[in-house]
C-alpha cells in the first residue's frame, strides 16, 4: 500500500519526543500552565486591586511536587519565601540517593562508646571500648562487679582512669589474639598464633608446656576480672589485626579446656602436680562459677578446691595445717609411702612450705568462699598460721613488716634463682604476707599490715635504664595488698600508702605496654622481668599486668565484707536452690 502524503501528527510527535525530549517536556509544561491559568481565570473573578502586599504561603506539597518535576540543580532557592513554616533542607539531602550496598566495617577503628552505661549486657558500640568493659551492669558479685572508669566511690581518688582502662582493653585484645584454637594459652605457641615481622616472643627460646595450665588460668582471670563470663554477649574487636572475637566464646573455650583436662582427684596438671598451676586453674573455674552460678562449673570448681585443701601441708607443731609448696601433700606422702611416720626426711619435706605458693592458694580458697562453695575454716587458719611463722619480729616482739620466703630467718633476704642479675625486691614477701592475712582473717587492726605497707612504699615501681628493676609479680601483689588496706574502699583510708604506690605503679606499667600500631605485639608487655623468662614470657607478663590494672575493682574490700560462713547448699531442685544456668556448648 502506498504511504499517505502529508504530515502524520502522531508520527511527528513520536519523532520529536525521541529527538528533542526536553523541547517536548517544555511544551508540555507550558500547555499545563496555560490550561491551569485558563481554568483559574474562568472560574473566579480577578481579585480587586488593593494597596496592601499579598503574602503567599508555600505548602510542603507544593515543594514536593516542585522537587519531583524539576531536577535538583534547577531549584531556585532564592524564590522560596522566608517564613517560619517553610522547612528548608540542604542540597546534600536533596540529591542524596539511598543505597542498599553494605558499607564494609573497619575493624581497625575503635567502636566502643566510653560514656555508655552497659547496663543491658551490651556496650556502647560493636566492641568493648574504654570505660565499657563488661562488669558494668552485671549481677553483683564479690569480684568483677564494679563499673570501670569511675573509681569505687564517687569523689575518692585512687580508682581506675580512662588510661588504665584502655591498657586493660588492649591487654585483653592481646590475650584474645594469642589464644589457641583449643581454648588454651601457651608460650610455646605464640609464634604460631601470631606470625609477624616483630614476633611476640623470642622464637629461639625453648618454652615448655608444663605451665600451660596455670597460664591459661591466669589469662582467664583477666577476662573474669573484667566481669566477662561464658555467657557474655559482647564483641571484642582487635583493632590492631582487624579481627572480631566473641568474648563469651573466649572464656568458654578456655574454661572447657581446663575442665576437660581435670583429673578425677580434682587436679589439673597433666604431668606432675605443680601447685602454682593448681591454684591458678582453681581460681579461674571457681570465679567462673561465682560470676554466673552456672552449675556446669560448680562440680569442677568444688573438686579443684577439695584437691587444693587436701594438698596443704600439715603443721610441724603436730596439729592443724600449714602452707603450700610446689608439690602436693598427696605426692609427698605417696612418694615416701609412710604417711604419719616419723621418718626425718619425710617430715622435713612434708612441712616444707613457701610464702609465694601459699599466697596463691589462699587467694583461690578465698574465691571459693566468695563464690559460695565449700571451704574449710581449718585451711584458712592453716595459711594464717604459716603467715605468722614467716613474719619477722623485732627485739620488742613487734613485726618489722618483713616476711621470709620459707621462714622468718630469711625475711629481707634475696630469693635466689635464675636471672639474679635483676633487682630483687624484698617487700614482695611483705605484700604476700599482707594478702594472706587480709583475705584469711579480715582484721584491719592487725599491726603487721601498716608496718608491712611502710616497707612496700620504700620500694615504689620504677623503670631503670637497663630495665632490671622490673618485677611485675611484686607490683601485682603490692597493688592488691595496698588497695585493700588503703585504697578508696578501705575503712581506714589514709592515702599514705595507696596514693604514692598507685601513681608510681601506673606511671611504670602504662609506658611499658607495647603500642605499635597494626602489630601483633600491640597491647602486650614485651619487656620481661626475672620471673617471666622461663615461666611464660610475654604471656605471663601481659596477664599479670592486666590483673594489676584491674585491682581497683577485682575484689570487694575484705575488711568491709560480711563475714563468710560456709553453709550447706540447698539440694538441687529445692525451692531455695539457685536457678540453673544453661550448660555451655
Amino acid at each position: 500500500m502506498a504511504e499517505t502524503r502529508g504530515m502524520n501528527p502522531v508520527e511527528f510527535l513520536r519523532n520529536a519526543s525521541r529527538n528533542s525530549p526536553w523541547v517536548m517536556i517544555a511544551i508540555a509544561l507550558h500547555l499545563i500552565v496555560i490550561a491551569g491559568a485558563a481554568i483559574f481565570y474562568t472560574a473566579f473573578e480577578p481579585p480587586a486591586k488593593v494597596e496592601e502586599a499579598v503574602t503567599m504561603k508555600i505548602s510542603d506539597r507544593s515543594r514536593e511536587e516542585e522537587e519531583i518535576i524539576l531536577p535538583p540543580e534547577t531549584i531556585d532557592r532564592k524564590s522560596i519565601p522566608k517564613n517560619e513554616e517553610a522547612e528548608l533542607v540542604s542540597f546534600e539531602e536533596d540529591v542524596y540517593i539511598p543505597t542498599t550496598e553494605a558499607v564494609p566495617e573497619d575493624l581497625f577503628q575503635d567502636r566502643g562508646d566510653p560514656l555508655a552505661d552497659a547496663t543491658g549486657g551490651t556496650t556502647g558500640g560493636t566492641a568493648i571500648g574504654v570505660g565499657t568493659v563488661g562488669h558494668a551492669g552485671l549481677r553483683p558479685t564479690p569480684f568483677g562487679g564494679r563499673k570501670l572508669g569511675t573509681g569505687p566511690r564517687k569523689g575518692r581518688a585512687g580508682g581506675p582512669t580512662q588510661a588504665t582502662e584502655r591498657a586493660v582493653l588492649d591487654g585483653l585484645r592481646w590475650l584474645a589474639r594469642h589464644q589457641n584454637e583449643d581454648g588454651s594459652w601457651s608460650p610455646s605457641t605464640l609464634k604460631e598464633r601470631c606470625d609477624c615481622d616483630d614476633p611476640a616472643y623470642n622464637p629461639k627460646k625453648p618454652y615448655v608446656t608444663f605451665y600451660d595450665t596455670g597460664l591459661t588460668g591466669l589469662a582467664l582471670l583477666c577476662f573474669l576480672g573484667a566481669g566477662f563470663s561464658h555467657e557474655s554477649k559482647q564483641d571484642l574487636v582487635d583493632t590492631s589485626m582487624g579481627k572480631r572475637y566473641k568474648i563469651g566464646d573466649i572464656v568458654k573455650k578456655g574454661l572447657q579446656w581446663l575442665v576437660k583436662g581435670q583429673n578425677p582427684d580434682g587436679s589439673f596438671s597433666k604431668e606432675r602436680v605443680f601447685m602454682y598451676n593448681e591454684a591458678l586453674a582453681t581460681m579461674a573455674v571457681t570465679e567462673a562459677f561465682g560470676l554466673t552460678q552456672a552449675r556446669f562449673w560448680r562440680d569442677p570448681a568444688q573438686k579443684a578446691l577439695n584437691f587444693l585443701q587436701a594438698a596443704q601441708r600439715p603443721s610441724p607443731q603436730g596439729t592443724g595445717l600449714w602452707g603450700w609448696r610446689y608439690a602436693s601433700r598427696q605426692e609427698i606422702e605417696q612418694f615416701h609411702r609412710g604417711a604419719g611416720s616419723q621418718d626425718t626426711e619425710l617430715l622435713k619435706e612434708l612441712y616444707d612450705s613457701d610464702t609465694s605458693v601459699t599466697g596463691w592458694a589462699i587467694m583461690a580458697l578465698k574465691s571459693g568462699q566468695l563464690s559460695g562453695l565449700d571451704v574449710n575454716d581449718d585451711n584458712m587458719k592453716g595459711g594464717m598460721a604459716f603467715a605468722r611463722f614467716v613474719t619477722q619480729l623485732g627485739g620488742d616482739g613487734k613485726p618489722t613488716g618483713l616476711v621470709g620466703y620459707l621462714d622468718a630467718k630469711g625475711a629481707g633476704a634475696k630469693v635466689t634463682g635464675p636471672h639474679d642479675h635483676f633487682t630483687y625486691h624484698p617487700a614482695v614477701m611483705s605484700a604476700l604476707g599482707m594478702c594472706i592475712r587480709i583475705f584469711s582473717e579480715h582484721d584491719p587492726d592487725d599491726p603487721f599490715l601498716r608496718v608491712a605497707a611502710d616497707q612496700i612504699i620504700k620500694d615504689l615501681p620504677t623503670i631503670s635504664k637497663d630495665k632490671l628493676s622490673l618485677d611485675y609479680y611484686y607490683w601485682y601483689y603490692a597493688s592488691l595488698a595496698l588497695n585493700q588496706l588503703d585504697g578508696p574502699d578501705a575503712p581506714k583510708k589514709t592515702n599514705r600508702h595507696w596514693g604514692p604506690w598507685n601513681k608510681a605503679m601506673v606511671d611504670a606499667l602504662l609506658p611499658l605496654q607495647d603500642k605499635k600500631e597494626r602489630s601483633c605485639t600491640n597491647g602486650g608487655w614485651m619487656d620481661l622481668d626475672r620471673w617471666s623468662f622461663d615461666h611464660g614470657g610475654p604471656l605471663y607478663t601481659t596477664a599479670i599486668n592486666v590483673l594489676t590494672l584491674q585491682v581497683y575493682y577485682r575484689y570487694e574490700n575484705a575488711f568491709g565484707a560480711v563475714k563468710v560462713t560456709n553453709k550447706k547448699k540447698p539440694a538441687a531442685g529445692s525451692a531455695n536452690a539457685p536457678a540453673d544456668a544453661a550448660k555451655p556448648n
